[in-house]
């Protein structure tokens, strides 16, 4: 028997938690809160001999780095009151540099244009970039005398008051970047900023197509609870029954970890199945209603014998273009849509062209169309089929 949930469970999740949240070597974004990320460029170009290039050699100072380009209209333009601000700050436990990854000869003649307050610092390999997870410039990132990050803001909305807040160990009163925005966010909300970790389910409309974005975060829409467990389990959704639970309740759910990191957005998919459905799993044998296809004469059929294209199953709600394809691959897609084991019994070892619509949604309706337009003999049987009985537990 595979057991999810008990007592354990919530100890698991809490451990998750625990080890998501962690301090990582790189994050996935990087946030106010946070210890800042070790200073990693590789040289000033006007800075006094000994000043510092770790955070270390900063340590009872702000630190102001503001991200730029020399080809960028936006910081050129913020550039003149970057470097105001640096000059009315002087005498102040606070330095501000300026950061790029341009050559140092292009920067230099820059320079020589427009003059700068901040020390300029380069990083060519582009590895401070990585590290602050920088989303677009131009972007200030204010760090405090601890080392920790205060605020990451816009240049331009850098004040003498947010950096004195800073200097005092305080969180300065400062508009959070739009750089730091989450384009997918409604446009009424309040809090548009990308998620630091965000685990979220919420019930999905019935009719809704499942799709699947799955790597270092997991975002499912339309999920059923049958296809949450084959996440987890790699058990095929159709094997699945349960007297006590819906298995085709549907969930919109978003894993987003701290960092990207695949085998944590697996393993905090896993808590949210426990969570939900509390499922145990037992193996045994029962007799079901399957679908079994078979073949009609030859002048019934409507497929057409596969050709030179690469093999492809395309579709979405209602409609399926098959190119080129075996009757394997055509049945294994066929029993995600119809949730049934479904048998091969046509005999056609090929590959095959056709296109099957239906009502979406309507299992009468696809079975009509594989009769009527793809040709098949489709009978329903009650067959010994192992299955996966879900039951939810205490």
């Amino acid at each position: 028997m595979i057991r999810f949930c008990g007592r354990a469970t919530r100890g698991f999740v809490l451990a998750l938690l625990a080890a998501a949240l962690a301090p990582t070597a790189s994050a996935r974004v990087t946030w106010v809160g946070q210890r800042a990320p070790e200073l990693t460029y590789e040289t000033y170009l006007n800075a006094p001999p000994g000043t510092p290039t770790d955070l270390a050699g900063f340590a009872g100072r702000a630190v102001v780095i503001e991200f730029f380009s020399i080809e960028c209209p936006k910081c050129q333009a913020a550039m003149p009151h970057y470097n105001e601000l640096a000059r009315a700050m002087r005498g102040r436990p606070v330095t501000f540099i300026a950061l790029t990854n341009e050559p140092e000869e292009d920067v230099r003649a820059f320079m020589a244009r427009t003059p700068m307050s901040a020390y300029v610092a380069l990083d060519p390999d582009w590895s401070m970039w990585r590290d602050y997870v920088v989303p677009g410039i131009p972007m200030a990132v204010v760090i405090n005398p601890r080392g920790v990050i205060a605020a990451i803001v816009h240049p331009q909305d850098l004040t003498p008051e947010v950096i004195e807040d800073v200097i005092a160990g305080r969180t300065p009163s400062a508009p959070r970047s739009t750089l730091l925005d989450d384009p997918a966010a409604p446009a009424d909300s309040r809090n548009k900023a990308l998620p630091l970790m965000q685990i979220e389910v919420r019930p999905a409309p019935h009719d809704e197509p499942f799709v699947l974005w799955r790597g270092e975060e997991i975002r499912a829409r339309g999920a059923t609870l049958a296809d949450l467990l084959n996440l987890v389990l790699n058990i095929e959704p159709h094997l699945f029954v349960s007297d006590d639970l819906l298995l085709d309740a549907r969930y919109d759910v978003t894993i987003v970890p701290p960092e990207p990191d695949a085998d944590m957005a697996n393993a905090l998919l896993r808590a949210v199945v426990e969570q939900v459905a509390h499922p145990r799993l037992r193996r045994e044998t029962r007799e079901i209603p399957v679908y079994v296809l078979g073949a009609r004469p030859a002048d019934a059929m409507r497929l057409a014998p596969g050709g030179d294209e690469p093999p492809s199953l395309r579709g979405g709600r209602g409609a399926v273009v098959a190119t080129n394809i075996t009757m394997d691959a055509f049945v294994k897609a066929l029993q995600r849509h119809l949730m049934t084991p479904v048998f091969d019994e046509t005999g056609l070892t090929g590959t095959y062209s056709f296109t099957l619509e239906w009502t979406p949604g309507d299992t009468p309706s696809l079975v009509e169309a594989l009769r009527r337009q793809a040709g098949f003999d489709v009978r329903v049987e009650r067959r010994p089929i192992e299955v996966y009985v879900v039951k939810r537990g205490e």
